[in-house]
């Protein structure tokens, strides 16, 4: 494996898209390769079709690669870590959850509604970014736009009914963390059930709100290569 070259597959948030992984990829070094998954614009997927959808992607990848499941995408990554699909070696979490992340009631709120009417919110935050830099709040603007709020909403129902206990006790992979310290979108108490379930789990923090990866792209991408270098050798112990 040492001589492999590793495929990180990153899966996004709520949005779905690629765009927030821009921050990202812009400081990503050579030394892997890279996929990063998108979800359907116009079609409510469950976590299950989603799931499969990944699955239909990622079964082109030839040898190791490790998938970073960030916020909405948590669960999935977790779901395939419990299937043990050939070539994965373990996954990042990030921001993310293992059961709904607040109260299930609040799935029964009109999000549909609610993502519709925040439209001309979105486009308000975009027109008024002056700073040459694209700010968080606008690149996440602009891509939540790409998507229809009924898409939204039943990525909102989903998160809020999820329950991925049974495949994180499943899954004998290693796993990691991130842990964002000021994350009001995933509270800290989520974390704290992943850990009840596998105290193993790797958690690295940093001093950002919920989008991680976007406000601290070279801290994230430095550590995401030194948590897949333990993954390898962890593979290789495995191995032996």
């Amino acid at each position: 494996m040492d001589n492999e070259k590793i495929t990180l597959v990153l899966l996004p948030g709520l949005n779905g898209t690629a765009g927030l992984f821009d921050p990202l990829l812009a400081v990503a070094t050579t030394q892997y390769e890279l996929m990063v998954i998108s979800y359907p614009t116009d079609n409510a997927k469950s976590y299950e079709e989603l799931t499969s959808f990944v699955l239909e992607k990622i079964c082109a990848i030839n040898g190791p690669f490790v998938v970073v499941g960030e916020s909405f995408s948590g669960p999935i990554a977790i779901f395939l870590a419990a299937n043990n699909v050939r070539g994965l070696i373990g996954i990042i979490l990030v921001a993310t959850f293992v059961r709904p992340p607040y109260f299930s009631c609040f799935k029964y709120l009109p999000w549909a509604l609610l993502f519709e009417l925040a439209k001309p919110l979105y486009w308000l935050i975009i027109k008024s970014s002056r700073s040459e830099k694209a700010s968080v709040l606008k690149v996440a603007s602009i891509e939540l736009l790409k998507v229809k709020p009924r898409v939204l909403a039943g990525r909102i129902s989903a998160a809020l009914s999820v329950d991925a206990i049974s495949a994180l006790e499943k899954t004998k992979l290693p796993v990691a963390y991130f842990r964002a310290n000021y994350d009001v979108v995933v509270p800290g108490w989520n974390l704290k059930k992943l850990l009840a379930i596998r105290p193993d789990i790797n958690v690295v923090s940093f001093n950002t709100r919920h989008f991680l990866l976007q406000s601290a792209p070279h801290a994230a991408w430095q550590t995401i290569s030194n948590i897949c270098e333990k993954f390898v050798k962890c593979q290789s112990t495995s191995n032996i």
